[in-house]
């Protein structure tokens, strides 16, 4: 039962290694992708519409396009301690809770017997 305690916890560092290794690469993106939303609004079917009900829209995306490029290029340099802290915290807490249900099998089993003295 341990072992299979220990080998599921072992599963589960593993693949919580792969998800940061995904968010790093996830933050690390170029936020240049974005200056497509521009020309992709620019195109819209239904812009002038939306003008009529929102004027100034396109200034307003272009401010907060402006924005998220400038908020993930910070997180993009800070990528690297967001992503070991975050590991280290998720990895100390797997094994923190594998050790909690290790201990609490132990306590729960039952121990063996000891043998009777042999009798030769």
């Amino acid at each position: 039962m341990q072992l299979a305690l220990w080998l599921f916890t072992a599963f589960g560092i593993a693949l919580w290694s792969l998800c940061a290794w995904g968010l790093h690469t996830l933050l690390t993106l170029d936020p240049a992708w974005l200056n497509d939303v521009n020309t992709a609004v620019a195109h819209l079917p239904w812009g002038d519409w939306l003008a009529t009900w929102l004027p100034g829209w396109q200034d307003l995306l272009r401010l907060g396009i402006g924005l998220t490029q400038a908020a993930l290029a910070w997180v993009g340099s800070a990528a690297p301690w967001i992503v070991w802290t975050v590991w280290g915290l998720g990895c100390a807490a797997l094994l923190g809770i594998a050790g909690l249900l290790s201990l609490l099998l132990k306590l729960a089993l039952p121990k063996p017997a000891p043998a009777p003295a042999g009798t030769a």
